[in-house]
This record gives C-alpha cells, sequence and structure tokens, in this order.
C-alpha cells in the first residue's frame, strides 16, 4: 500500500466527518447568510434624483442637486450609449451575461493569483456585486464581500440582467459629485449619454475604478491611459476590430465642459421650480424664448440707462405660460433676479377695456355710443389726457383706442369702480390691496397696482372669448375654467382695439393684408415710471413692461412708444403670428346709455380763487389756466394779458383779480393774494 493510501486508510473516517460537517454547517449558515443579506430593492427604488425641469419639447431647461448633493439623472438603458454599455461589461465584468451575479471562475482565478502573488493583486467582483456595494457603501472587508456576493446572487430575483446594467450605469461614480453616466456624459462632452462616441464612452466606462484619479477634467493623462485600457480590453473581447483600436489608441482626449445647472429662461425656472419643486415637463417653447429675448435685448438698446423690460406670453388654449422673461439680465447684480413679471406695478390705461367691458356687458355702450372729452371736475379733482389735449364729444371706440381719460372715468363713475375692478379681478387681474379703496375713481387710469403675469392672463380671456383659464406652467397642471365675460364684448374690444384698426408705429406704410392681426392696448403709469402693451391675436396673450426696477420714471417710458414695439415683434414672429381675424360681435341694443354729463360752467383751476402765496424773491409767478380749451383772454387787474403773460405772469406782493373770457361772453374770476 502506496504512502497516501495508508495515510488517507487512517483519516478516512475522520475527513468523511469532516465533509459531513462542513456540509451541514454550510447548508445551516449559507440559508442564514443569504436571509441576513437580501438584495437592498428599497434602497435602488428610494434614491433621490436630481429635479430635472423640461420645456415642452422634453429639452432640459435646468437641473438640481439631489438632497444628498450628487449630480444623479437616471435614463432607461436604451437611451444609453451602446458602447458605454460594452466598453463597461469588457473592463469591468466580461463575463457578465453568463453568471448569476457572483462570477465563481473569477472567484478562483483571483484566489490563485493573490495566494502566488502572496497579497491582492486581482478582485472577482461583478457588476452585481459593484451594484450592491454602491446601494450600502462599507469599508472593504471580508464580512462586507461576502454580504455582496450574498446579495447579488440574490439580485437575480428582482432584477434582469440589463436591469442590473442599467442600474449599475445610473449609479456608478464618474468624479466629483457626478453618478451616473447621463451626468457624466453632460458634464464631460455636454452630451447626453446616447450620443456617446466610442472613444467618449471608453473614456467613461473607465473612470469609476478611481474616480478621483481618472476624472479627465483634472488628470487627462490619467484618464488617457485608462481609456486606452479600456479599448484593449475591448479589442480581447472582440468588440472593435484591431484597426480601430489602434485609430481610436492615438487619438487625445476632447472634452467639452457643459452646465448641469442651466441658464435658460432663468425666471421661468425659479417661478415653475417654486410651484413644483419636483420638476416636470413645462408649457415653456425654448425657441420662442430664446426668439423674445434677442428682441428685448435689440429693443433695450434705445431706452435710456438702467431700464429693464418683462415679457409674458400665454398660450390662450392651454393657458400654459410658453415664454416668460422677468429682465434682460439675470446675472445683473443689481436686482437680476427680481422678476419684473411679478412685481406690482401701476398699469395705466391698461386697464381700460375691463372698464368699457363692465359698461358692454351691461348693454349700457357699444363702440357708437357718444361720450364726452371735456374738461371735468370730480370732486376737486381735475384730470387731463394725456397730451392735456380735449376732444368734445366722442365716440366709445374712439375713445378705447385713443385712450381718452375723460370717457373712461365718466365711464367707470356710471357702472361703477368696484363692479369695473371685479370684471378685472374676474378676468384675471390680482390686484395689490384694495383697488377702488386705495384708488377710487382714479382705479379708471391706473392709479392701483397689478403685475404683468395676471394682466396678461386676463388678456388671455379676452382672446378666450370671456373663459378665464388658471395659469399653468406644466403640461400636468389640472384646467381650472370659469365663463366671466360675454363672447361678444371681447369680440367687440378686439375689432375696436386690433392692430388693422389702429395700426402700430413698427407697421407704418404697410397694408392691411401684410401686417398681423392682433389686439392691444397700451398704458403709462402716473410720473412715467412704467410703460405697457397688452393683447392677444386669439392664439397667444402677450404682455411687455418696460421701465425701471428702482421706480425712476423717465420721459421714455410712454406704453405707445417704449412698450408696444416689442409687442407688435413678438406678435410678428413666425409662430406667433396671425393673419386673420377673429369673428366680429353681433351687434347689441343699448338698454340703458351712459350720458353725456352737461358741459361745466368757466372756472379758473389755476390759480384757485381765494389762494394766498408767498414770493421767494421780489416776484411770483404765475400760470393762468381755465377749464376750457379755444381762445381764451385774460385780464389781471383790468390789465390784458398778451400771449406770452397768459401762459406765465410775474406779479409782487399784492391783491388780484384774475378774469377769463371765452369768445362766446363767458367768464370766470378768481381772486388771490401774493405776499
Amino acid at each position: 500500500m502506496t504512502g497516501w493510501r495508508r495515510w488517507f486508510a487512517l483519516r478516512r473516517k475522520r475527513l468523511l466527518f469532516s465533509f459531513v460537517l462542513l456540509g451541514v454547517a454550510a447548508g445551516v449558515v449559507l440559508p442564514w447568510h443569504m436571509a441576513k443579506n437580501p438584495f437592498p430593492l428599497e434602497r435602488l427604488e428610494a434614491l433621490p434624483q436630481s429635479t430635472v425641469l423640461s420645456d415642452r419639447e422634453g429639452r432640459p431647461l435646468a437641473r438640481s442637486l439631489t438632497v444628498d448633493e450628487q449630480w444623479r439623472l437616471p435614463v432607461p438603458l436604451h437611451d444609453i450609449s451602446p458602447w458605454l454599455r460594452q466598453a463597461t461589461i469588457a473592463v469591468e465584468d466580461e463575463r457578465f451575461n453568463k453568471h448569476s451575479g457572483v462570477d465563481f471562475i473569477s472567484v478562483s482565478r483571483a484566489c490563485l493569483q493573490n495566494l502566488f502573488a502572496g497579497g491582492v493583486v486581482s478582485g472577482a467582483s461583478t457588476l452585481d456585486m459593484q451594484l450592491c456595494r454602491m446601494l450600502d457603501p462599507r469599508p472593504r472587508t471580508l464580512e462586507a464581500k461576502l454580504s455582496e456576493a450574498a446579495r447579488a446572487w440574490q439580485a437575480k430575483a428582482c432584477l434582469s440582467k440589463d436591469e442590473v446594467l442599467e442600474a449599475y450605469l445610473n449609479l456608478a461614480p464618474y468624479g466629483g459629485n457626478l453618478q451616473g453616466v447621463e451626468a457624466a456624459s453632460l458634464r464631460y462632452f455636454g452630451k447626453s449619454a446616447k450620443e456617446l462616441s466610442l472613444p467618449e464612452a471608453a473614456l467613461l466606462a473607465g473612470i469609476p475604478q478611481s474616480p478621483a484619479r481618472l476624472r479627465p477634467d483634472r488628470y487627462p493623462d490619467a484618464a488617457l491611459k485608462r481609456r486606452n485600457k479600456v479599448l484593449d480590453r475591448m479589442l480581447e473581447e472582440g468588440m472593435i476590430s484591431p484597426e480601430l483600436a489602434r485609430d481610436l489608441t492615438a487619438e487625445r482626449i476632447e472634452l467639452e465642459l457643459g452646465l448641469l445647472s442651466g441658464k435658460s429662461a432663468r425666471h421661468f425656472v425659479t417661478e415653475a421650480l417654486s410651484s413644483h419643486p419636483k420638476g416636470g415637463l413645462s408649457f415653456l417653447d425654448s425657441r420662442l424664448q430664446a426668439e423674445i429675448e434677442q428682441l428685448a435685448r435689440q429693443r433695450l438698446l434705445g431706452l435710456p440707462v438702467g431700464s429693464d423690460m418683462a415679457v409674458v406670453v400665454i398660450e390662450i388654449e392651454s393657458g400654459g405660460l410658453v415664454a416668460m422673461l422677468g429682465g434682460v439680465d439675470f446675472e445683473d447684480p443689481f436686482g437680476g433676479q427680481v422678476n419684473a413679471a411679478k412685481a406690482w406695478r401701476s398699469p395705466g390705461s391698461a386697464l381700460k377695456p375691463f372698464i368699457y367691458a363692465t359698461a358692454a356687458a351691461e348693454r349700457r355702450l357699444d363702440g357708437n355710443t357718444i361720450l364726452s372729452d371735456n374738461q371735468t371736475a370730480f370732486a376737486g379733482w381735475n384730470p387731463e389726457n394725456f397730451d392735456r389735449t380735449f376732444s368734445g364729444e366722442v365716440t366709445a371706440g374712439d375713445a378705447l383706442r385713443t385712450s381718452l381719460n375723460l370717457p373712461a372715468l365718466q365711464v367707470c363713475r356710471e357702472v361703477g369702480a368696484a363692479k369695473s375692478a371685479g370684471i378685472a379681478e374676474a378676468c384675471g387681474v390680482r390686484f395689490k390691496g384694495d383697488a377702488v379703496g386705495l384708488g377710487g375713481l382714479a382705479f379708471a387710469l391706473g392709479a392701483v397696482e397689478t403685475n404683468l403675469l395676471d394682466l396678461t392672463n386676463a388678456y388671455a380671456t379676452l382672446g378666450r372669448k370671456g373663459v378665464r383659464r388658471n395659469l399653468r406652467y406644466y403640461l400636468s397642471d389640472p384646467l381650472v375654467d370659469a365663463e366671466v365675460l360675454n363672447p361678444d364684448v371681447c369680440a367687440w374690444l378686439g375689432e375696436e382695439l386690433s392692430s388693422w384698426r389702429l395700426p402700430s408705429s413698427e407697421f407704418e406704410n404697410q397694408s392691411t393684408s401684410s401686417i398681423p392681426w392682433f389686439m392691444r392696448k397700451t398704458g403709462t403709469s402716473s410720473g412715467r415710471r412704467d410703460a405697457w402693451t397688452v393683447g392677444h391675436n386669439g392664439k397667444y396673450a402677450v404682455g411687455v413692461w418696460v421701465g425701471r426696477l428702482s421706480g425712476m420714471g423717465d420721459q421714455a417710458f410712454v406704453g405707445t412708444k417704449a412698450a408696444e414695439p416689442l409687442v407688435a415683434g413678438v406678435f410678428n414672429l413666425p409662430r406667433i403670428r396671425s393673419t386673420h381675424a377673429p369673428p366680429g360681435p353681433v351687434p347689441w341694443k343699448i338698454d340703458f346709455p351712459i350720458p353725456i354729463p352737461e358741459k361745466s360752467a368757466l372756472s379758473i383751476q389755476r390759480p384757485e380763487t381765494g389762494s394766498v402765496y408767498r414770493t421767494l424773491g421780489d416776484d411770483f409767478e404765475i400760470r393762468p389756466k381755465a377749464n376750457a380749451t379755444g381762445e381764451l383772454l385774460w385780464f389781471l387787474n383790468g390789465r390784458p394779458l398778451g400771449p406770452e403773460e397768459s401762459k406765465r405772469a410775474k406779479v409782487g406782493s399784492g391783491h388780484y383779480e384774475l378774469l377769463c373770457l371765452t369768445a362766446s361772453g363767458e367768464h370766470a374770476l378768481s381772486r388771490f393774494r401774493v405776499y
């Protein structure tokens, strides 16, 4: 009997007992170990993702970090370059599609290599095991390794091989706080993972081995060496040809670093994410937004220093906010991040359509109703028109188009300022505070505060034939409708204020058939602090505000000059432009027309009778003014005043009588004193 046989015969029972004991132990310990280390599917499903806000075509507008300060942008496997999938398998786990989570062949090979080398020179972690480690990071100990193996072995019960690869590629570290191939591809190459070329894919596939040491933006030489290693592995696995491998290995790394946070439509992004922090698919039209931003920058060049602009475009059918510019330069440290589209401002005459709509809805006027544009006092208040002239009797349509103040005040007084404000609010206008309580009858002249976003949405109501719809940022936002105004009234306002009836200065000397159709109303606030133009063309509502965020006025801030040209430009953009007028209104019967007030008696408004003035020098300057126009004769203490003195006359200390005569013989007298 040979020596080894004798040795085996003497120890046979002991060896047999040992194998039985080992089998029993394995039968008990292995199920316990498996049960103790299930695959952490719940962690995979609960991983936070970066918020992504996209435009209506799905193009990202903005992305944000996760709560754990990572860029994590998961994408499905079919949206990842096939080259990246192959390169990752080649360099990390060439037998990925042949094992069930744990590659026992690789484990055996690694054990032998490490045994002969006297240290760890080779690992046997599969992609499945690496995924488990990323889901539950721990120090690399034998216990952690056994736990990863147990979890990886059980992964097949939860995930297919494609799902394991997809999860790995979406969680693998690619340097800094970049997790997943989509974030890495956007950061390093400015493109999605779907668009990666072979050398770009090979570069990314090599990074997870040592992200801090191999990130290409900081260590290009190390990244290049690792990329070529990946290409060699792809060649060994038969994924690429020797010629292709040789050519690609000779190429240098070409990075095109991109931003993950986004820089487009910043004011829109801020508002959209504040209302829905999880992001989603928005109504914003990125191409339209870019066109409007370009138009605004061009218009701004012709305005005073410090001027700013806000633009709002709402799709009438959906109620979606398709473009919003809250200011021309978001990066401006002096208020650039203030959203002027939501700032409280005085809209001036841009509110007048709602006053006329109130009267028209009550059948108290139509476009042919005669109104009075004569000087009228309202409890001591003597309002004027913008050009300080008066037109006498005018039609309601002409008064609205030319934005006359006295007819608007007359209509507002007859129907009630509170009711007019109520109609405006029903259409979508929000006011800061009590509009009528604060402004009284001056509400008719826009002496209240609202914001461009709400005012534009109210004009969208007019374009929707009187149906108010909630403003929507996201395609998923619910629709909330309310019928608030008669369709014929909306059609009448559109007809009276149309660009075909009252052409914009932007389309001078052009035929009606060649210019776009839209209705609009301008507005200029007191002190020329704000210039407005808001309107619609049946498809879109557009609003523009021009001014200074500081509120400082300027002679240039007039609605027709500063804001209307930009509105006309927006309505002339190809995707906005409409060359068809909507159907006109059905005429209605006037039941109780707005009465024409009697002409008030001649009176001297300045200097008012009974006034007492104090000189600052040797004399005092008076500027005579009456509540009438035309040829007037002025007499001061019986002395006739010449043409120049009728405008400005200097007087010293004393008592004075100022007499005003009209050509028809009317007269008025004012007594005042100067000391």
